[in-house]
């Protein structure tokens, strides 16, 4: 395929929604399912779902052996990297040939706005695929514990 095509396609998947595979990943598709904004997620204790597939992996009842999957907030407007804050997902659920995760919002990053999205992982692989789809989360009233700007990520992941 040429560099003209080949550009071409990514263009067309990702207006499709279809995810960045950074590297070298089995995962063969993965999403932010829902919801795409949320203000003080933790006042409602609220669930931020996503799904993904991996053929012969997840189409089989239960939780897909060897697949990781994270919830990672950033900068409003940047790539999710080495900048990004992730947290581990919990398997909600089979939907369909994909399997459905969870991160239920208990806490709260230092007030303001961010970017939010999963990750996916399959044991072995040396990279992540990274969910197409963006959510915008703002951080405002202090409804649950409240991370202190200076408060390592360690430290934050523990009040979930």
């Amino acid at each position: 395929m040429n560099t003209v095509r080949t550009i071409l396609l990514c263009t067309a998947l990702t207006a499709l929604g279809a995810g960045v595979a950074v590297g070298q990943t089995a995962i063969g598709w993965g999403n932010l399912q829902w919801p795409f904004e949320m203000t003080d997620p933790g006042c409602a204790n609220t669930g931020v779902f996503g799904q993904v597939w991996m053929e012969g992996v997840t189409d089989n009842p239960g939780q897909g052996v060897g697949i990781t999957a994270e919830l990672g907030f950033g900068p409003i407007d940047s790539t999710p990297d080495g900048s990004w804050e992730w947290m581990p997902a919990t398997y909600n659920t089979d939907a369909g040939n994909n399997d459905e995760y969870v991160v239920w919002m208990t806490s709260y990053l230092p007030f303001g706005e961010y970017d939010y999205t999963y990750r996916y992982k399959y044991a072995g692989d040396p990279d992540w695929y990274y969910a197409a789809e963006r959510g915008i989360a703002n951080f405002t009233t202090p409804c649950g514990p409240v991370a202190d700007e200076a408060m390592s990520w360690s430290a934050l992941k523990s009040l979930y």
